[in-house]
């Protein structure tokens, strides 16, 4: 049962878009699923109803600046100056009301990509705390990330925040396109040529963020691998990293190992890895996808 909602963000009063699948009978945990850069909860369902189908109640929403999270759909890509902080606070208000609805069961919370950044940055000022925590298409870490943050948020400051500077998309997009080219525009986001078809067509993905986008992302990354203490961490709490083996967002071995020091750093003890042959970045509607829904199911149940 799919039940759509909106939540009226404490930040600023920007309607949250959302969306809960709910098993129709006993449901045996709760997920959160958070959406990549560019993307929305759409892109989720039907993972999600797979895993509703097996008793996971789950809630996905739109961040602010992304699918129905914005009050003009030419806003998309802007995130009305709340920047990074924002985005994770939209977050934990999601999150919360996901814990009240489904409150006798164990919580646990998904990201991708970008969004994978935004769980790592959110699990760090917690104040309620899932029992798991899974990382798909986890970035590396790009040490260009301080420098473009200094520099979106100049040109916020300055009035100039709602100018999308495609240079810097298609310039990092081209990068990882660089084995895919022959496939044509995005390839190196999934192998599957209907699935980005799709997202494609889809007028509310796709875009080009704006310069207090572009200081929000980047504000995510900074935060995400800084090494700062967790306001509750349970160094026990279990955490799954998922990459596709083709995904070059990952940045190769280098990357991942970069990002699992900082995982050990930030204080986690229990950290499983898998990778998937042949997937790439956009691995929860990859060729062959049911195999990661299905270790993802196992981690929760």
């Amino acid at each position: 049962m799919k039940e759509e909602f909106k939540l009226e963000s404490r930040v600023d009063g920007l309607e949250i878009a959302a969306v809960a699948v709910v098993p129709e009978g006993e449901i045996v945990a709760v997920l959160h699923v958070v959406h990549g850069m560019c993307g929305s909860k759409e892109r989720f369902l039907p993972f999600m109803e797979f895993m509703a189908g097996h008793g996971v109640a789950c809630v996905a929403h739109d961040h602010r600046g992304h699918g129905r999270s914005v009050t003009d759909i030419n806003d998309l890509g802007y995130m009305y100056g709340g920047g990074h902080v924002a985005l994770i606070d939209d977050m934990d208000m999601v999150f919360k009301w996901m814990q009240t609805r489904f409150h006798d069961v164990d919580s646990f919370i998904l990201g991708h990509s970008m969004g994978a950044l935004a769980v790592m940055a959110y699990l760090k000022s917690a104040s309620a705390l899932p029992d798991g925590a899974i990382l798909c298409g986890f970035p590396a870490y790009s040490p260009f990330a301080p420098f473009t943050y200094a520099v979106s948020g100049i040109m916020c400051r300055v009035g100039l925040g709602r100018i999308r500077p495609k240079f810097l998309q298609d310039l990092t997009s081209a990068g990882y396109n660089r084995d895919f080219v022959s496939e044509g525009r995005q390839a190196w986001t999934c192998s599957d040529p209907e699935e980005r078809k799709k997202f494609a067509e889809d007028p509310r993905h796709d875009f080009y963020l704006t310069f207090d986008g572009t200081r929000a992302l980047m504000g995510l990354m900074t935060e995400a691998y800084a090494q700062k203490k967790f306001n509750a961490l349970r160094s026990d709490m279990p955490v799954l990293m998922l990459y596709g083996d083709d995904d070059p967002c990952m940045g190769g071995p280098a990357g991942m190992n970069k990002a699992l020091c900082s995982m050990h750093e930030h204080g986690f003890r229990d950290i499983g890895i898998k990778t998937y042959p042949a997937m790439r970045h956009e691995i929860l509607n990859e060729i062959g996808k049911e195999n990661v829904w299905q270790d993802i199911l196992c981690f929760v149940r």
